[in-house]
């Protein structure tokens, strides 16, 4: 097992590798055209946007992680979907607010306090990362393949091909599983299902918010930024994956000729809608779900 101050050192040294990047990438972008472009930003756009993003696209994903839940041993009752939107808010104000993503952690200790088990919850946040990761590249590479898109010199078919083996994959795994019940119960199958749901909602908030912008997209074309983004943020970086994600949405924004003042802002937009809200509520939730414990 590795010790907990390399751990430490490791994810520092990824946290300033990935800041480097982004600061690079972003260092010649002409940022004064981009606050021209979001000082002109049409404010209904944005305000679907949040609305989207804080309605269906926070629903899928309760419904994605409670898919998962239902099938993990506990003690007493579950949490409803509405609890499970606290801590799932909370979770994202940790990790946009500290490095590492931390709100992983505070999912597990929140249900540990409603008597699920610690292995279980392990196993589902696992399961849940490869559900995510499955609903997203199948999307983003069938919308691909479609739309006849390709960026980064990738084949637009690979990202399908990795979502179906994926979706196999989780098939199989569910199977070997049987103490967690996540097959029998076809609780990935349902997780997956929602996943879709919430990558279709969000890829839906990215594209108001570059319509915001100016800049009009078709929506296959959001599903391969929204993938591109993602891929940008597997790895535990700056709190809330400030700099990086921006620079993964140019970079595929700018393969697709999106100007680079549009780009930028369109990006800025998207990240605002995806910390500033779940941040604003989930500092409130914390007690009152420990206060249900």
């Amino acid at each position: 097992m590795i010790a907990a101050p390399v751990r430490k050192a490791a994810r520092a040294i990824l946290c300033v590798a990935a800041a480097g990047v982004a600061a690079f990438y972003l260092w010649r972008m002409p940022f004064g055209e981009m606050v021209r472009s979001l000082r002109g930003a049409q404010p209904l756009p944005l305000l679907l946007a949040a609305l989207v993003y804080l309605g269906p696209n926070t629903a899928a994903k309760v419904r994605r992680w409670a898919s998962l839940l239902d099938a993990v041993p506990r003690r007493g009752r579950g949490l409803g979907s509405f609890e499970l939107a606290r801590v799932l808010f909370a979770s994202q104000a940790a990790s946009n607010l500290l490095p590492a993503r931390a709100g992983e952690a505070v999912r597990v200790v929140e249900l540990r306090r409603r008597g699920y088990g610690t292995t279980g919850l392990v196993a589902a946040q696992l399961y849940e990362k490869v559900v995510e990761a499955a609903s997203l590249c199948l999307l983003g590479g069938v919308a691909a393949v479609v739309a006849r898109i390709a960026i980064f010199h990738v084949p637009a078919w690979l990202p399908a091909l990795a979502g179906a083996t994926l979706v196999l994959l989780l098939f199989v795994a569910a199977r070997l599983g049987r103490p967690l019940h996540f097959g029998r119960s076809a609780a990935w199958a349902h997780s997956f299902a929602w996943s879709c749901a919430a990558d279709l909602a969000d890829a839906a908030v990215l594209g108001l918010c570059l319509h915001a912008v100016g800049t009009d997209l078709a929506p296959a074309a959001w599903l391969v930024v929204l993938l591109a983004i993602n891929v940008a943020i597997l790895v535990p970086s700056t709190p809330g994956h400030v700099g990086v994600m921006e620079a993964a949405a140019l970079a595929a924004l700018l393969a697709l000729g999106t100007p680079p003042e549009r780009a930028l802002a369109g990006a800025v937009l998207y990240h605002a809608i995806q910390i500033v809200p779940g941040t604003a509520l989930g500092l409130l939730p914390l007690p009152r779900v420990r206060s249900l414990a």
